[in-house]
């Protein structure tokens, strides 16, 4: 049925950008609106030496941003989910 063509189509391109975030050569992670960590690609964890078990649904800025920075990155994130451009 044409459900059924719908929702294979939409799993294939979940899974396609799953691959691609998996298997990126930049630092891919996501927080959620209360900083919880809900992404955390392969390059993050080679990079950070966190894997993504230890990193999914604890606080980003808290637990993995070293006290230098923690002020700096909360910032961005603070005005990032307000809508701001932060790059």
């Amino acid at each position: 049925t044409a459900l059924r063509k719908v929702t294979a189509e939409q799993q294939t391109l979940v899974d396609d950008l799953q691959r691609l975030i998996e298997t990126a050569n930049a630092p891919i992670f996501g927080v959620d609106a209360k900083g919880r960590v809900t992404e955390w690609n392969s390059m993050a964890a080679r990079l950070s030496g966190f894997s993504k078990e230890e990193t999914m649904g604890k606080l980003l800025v808290d637990e993995f941003i070293t006290a230098e920075y923690k002020s700096q990155v909360a910032s961005v994130l603070a005005r990032a989910f307000q809508g701001e451009d932060t790059a």
